[in-house]
Order: structure tokens, then C-alpha cells, then sequence
């Protein structure tokens, strides 16, 4: 029993890693909707052209925060992060379509 524990606790630290080492990134979503959206917890601000998303969850694009942000203001032109992932229409197309299936 122990051993799940230990086992369980280096688990969870192992995933909220980057968040305890202070590392944050930048998200970015072409849309032209104004204001404020919120995808599974995160606070997305929207300026009718991009929204941003800033803080410490890792490096990569999530799909399901993607489909959910697309869903809430009509659809992406295009999802991308400060690390380098890029899904657009030039760049993972078959990902953006993917993301915008829920429309």
C-alpha cells in the first residue's frame, strides 16, 4: 500500500512539474470574437482577432480545450503556442479540422 502511494504521490508531481517550476507559455487562437471565454477552467481573453491563454500547463495544444474554445466562439482560424506547435491552415490542417469538427 505504500508503495501505491509513493507511487501515486511522484505521479502527480511528475505531471504539475513545469507548473512548480514556475515555466509558462503562451497559447494563441484566431477568432474574431471579443471577450472573455473560459475551456476547462482556463481563462481564455479574446481581442477579435486572437485569443490568449498564459500560464504554466505544459508545452503542448490540447485538443479538447481546442474543440471546446472552437465551439464557444464559432471556430478557429488557427491554434498555436510559444513552444513551437502550430495547427493552421498551412501547418497540421488535418489537427485544425479536427479541432473545428465541432461546429
Amino acid at each position: 500500500m505504500k508503495n501505491r502511494s509513493v507511487l501515486g504521490l511522484l505521479f502527480f508531481f511528475s505531471l504539475n512539474a513545469a507548473a512548480f517550476a514556475g515555466e509558462t507559455h503562451t497559447w494563441y487562437a484566431g477568432t474574431t470574437y471579443t471577450g472573455s471565454v473560459e475551456t476547462s477552467g482556463l481563462v481564455w481573453e479574446c481581442s477579435g482577432g486572437t485569443c490568449v491563454l498564459t500560464g504554466p500547463y505544459g508545452k503542448g495544444l490540447n485538443m479538447a480545450v481546442c474543440q471546446e474554445l472552437s465551439a464557444q466562439v464559432g471556430g478557429l482560424d488557427y491554434y498555436y503556442n510559444d513552444a513551437g506547435m502550430t495547427w493552421s491552415e498551412k501547418e497540421n490542417k488535418a489537427l485544425l479540422d479536427q479541432c473545428n469538427s465541432v461546429n
